[in-house]
């Protein structure tokens, strides 16, 4: 992954849906504001919002809100548990994606949000179904693509990383997410999760399942994460 410049804004994105992207922008997120950043997690998926429900929190209000002068970032940024993590869900899902992407008020908004956190992560949509997320790369920082190993093709993923050469983004790395790693006895398939103890959601680290050669790939667990206000 290049951060030789320090991007302070990075578009989480995918070549096609499946892939794990929302799920690698929470873990970064997470690992990030453990490490003692002041990091804002940006849904920015605006035909299939799904930070908020993976989170426990109330996704309502948040991005598009702001986008259309409803609301202030300020009033409906969350903040996730104990931590120096802030999440801005997606609100409502709009008629006009690309165009509320691509506005001033969205290029207005992340020059905002890089003043006041050290990191802001956005999860985008995939790539090659629609524009928004090389018109958001453009925006930010850069953008890091996820790519599934059980889903993408080679020709797919060079498509991606074209269409984002194509608008001059930057492209800062490539996530290979669900490896399979053959085992004595079968194959170990891979994935970031998280998992919830005692009531308190906590990031575990990337999950291992082992299964029988031949069996199918495992897949995101979809159990939402607890939320938790943080302490004044």
């Amino acid at each position: 992954m290049d951060l030789a410049d320090r991007p302070g804004s990075i578009v989480v994105t995918s070549s096609v849906p499946g892939e794990g992207k929302s799920t690698t922008a929470i873990n970064l997120a997470v690992a990030l504001a453990d490490s003692g950043a002041r990091v804002v997690l940006v849904d920015a998926d605006l035909r299939r919002p799904s930070i908020a429900d993976y989170m426990g929190l109330e996704g309502r209000v948040g991005l598009t809100t702001v986008l259309i002068g409803r609301a202030e970032v300020a009033d409906v940024v969350q903040p996730w548990r104990d931590t120096s993590l802030d999440v801005l869900p997606s609100g409502q899902i709009p008629p006009n994606p690309s165009e509320l992407l691509g506005s001033r008020a969205m290029a207005t908004l992340l020059g905002t949000l890089t003043q006041s956190y050290d990191m802001v992560l956005i999860d985008s949509p995939p790539l090659l179904p629609v524009t928004d997320a090389a018109v958001l790369s453009k925006l930010a920082g850069g953008a890091l693509v996820v790519a599934g190993a059980d889903r993408i093709h080679k020709a797919q993923l060079r498509e991606s990383l074209d269409n984002l050469e194509n608008v001059d983004a930057r492209v800062l790395g490539i996530v290979l997410n669900k490896v399979e790693q053959k085992g004595r006895d079968g194959y170990e398939y891979t994935y970031e999760s998280y998992s919830a103890v005692d009531g308190t959601a906590q990031a575990s680290q990337p999950a291992t399942r082992r299964m029988a050669t031949g069996s199918r790939g495992a897949t995101w667990p979809g159990k939402p994460l607890a939320a938790h206000s943080r302490r004044p």
